[in-house]
């Protein structure tokens, strides 16, 4: 596959961009095994630049994402987190959520020091967009001067460059996977999550073990604020608690709601 003239221009910005900033000591890269980490890597190959590639090791990423870095990228550091397995780690800090993400800042977001190279597109998200407002700037969260030399490139433009070079990526993006990411993560959606848990139940079964543990350990205890635990304040059952998790925790009530509504009808019908 061929690129066209306005994806080689592309392509030549984002050499020229990690050209013109590269460090003495070179880059330290951001690399997850997915289509966006193929790029960015790729180009730096191109551009001729010294970087050191890191993979912050998640503990629930695809076994078959693991096994393609360790395959074609046998160069990239494995950064293993100090807390070790993710979901284990959530019986302490409670199960990742929407609103509440600890699992990036210690997992998936790792801080790597010097001047990082990142996979990010604005075109992946609305919120990806506001917060990533240059190619290069300082990463709010990690305070990280960072790079991103596909800020903005489209999906198309990513596929046809990894097509255009042969470069060989996961087989699960022909599965029908947009996302590698975490299995389960709670940022997914629905439909996604209901796909990966096919794909992977053991991991579908360690992430019930977790809220049937967090369940029994939690019931009736109280937070610092003397309320009862999030978990039996809202649901019967550690099963309804991970049902509404799994649904992308909407607004409780109105998910009961529907829930019953559903049942009822069930019953009815």
């Amino acid at each position: 596959m061929k690129l066209n003239d306005a994806q080689k221009a592309l392509v030549q910005r984002s050499i020229d961009l990690l050209q013109w900033h590269c460090p003495p000591e070179g880059y330290k890269g951001a690399f997850s095994g997915g289509k966006d980490s193929i790029c960015i890597k790729e180009l730096a190959r191109l551009a001729e630049v010294p970087v050191e590639w890191h993979y912050h090791v998640t503990t629930i990423d695809p076994p078959e994402v693991v096994k393609f870095i360790r395959r074609y990228h046998p160069d990239v550091i494995f950064d293993r987190p100090k807390h070790g397995y993710m979901l284990k780690r959530a019986l302490k800090k409670g199960v990742p959520s929407r609103n509440g993400r600890w699992c990036c800042d210690e997992y998936k977001e790792g801080k790597t020091d010097g001047f990082v190279i990142l996979g990010v597109r604005i075109a992946e998200s609305k919120n990806r967009e506001k917060r990533w407002t240059k190619c290069v700037m300082t990463n709010l969260a990690t305070k990280q001067n960072c790079i991103l030399p596909t800020r903005l490139w489209s999906d198309l433009d990513v596929w046809s460059f990894i097509r255009s070079q042969n470069l060989p990526y996961p087989a699960l993006y022909d599965e029908g996977f947009s996302r590698l990411g975490c299995v389960g993560c709670p940022l997914a959606g629905p439909k996604n999550r209901k796909r990966e848990w096919k794909r992977w139940p053991k991991i579908y079964q360690a992430w019930r073990r977790t809220f049937e543990r967090l369940w029994s350990v939690k019931k009736g205890t109280t937070d610092r604020n003397g309320n009862e635990w999030f978990g039996s304040r809202n649901f019967d059952s550690w099963q309804e608690w991970f049902e509404w998790w799994d649904d992308g925790q909407p607004n409780i009530t109105q998910w009961k709601r529907e829930r019953a509504c559903d049942k009822a009808q069930g019953v009815l019908f």
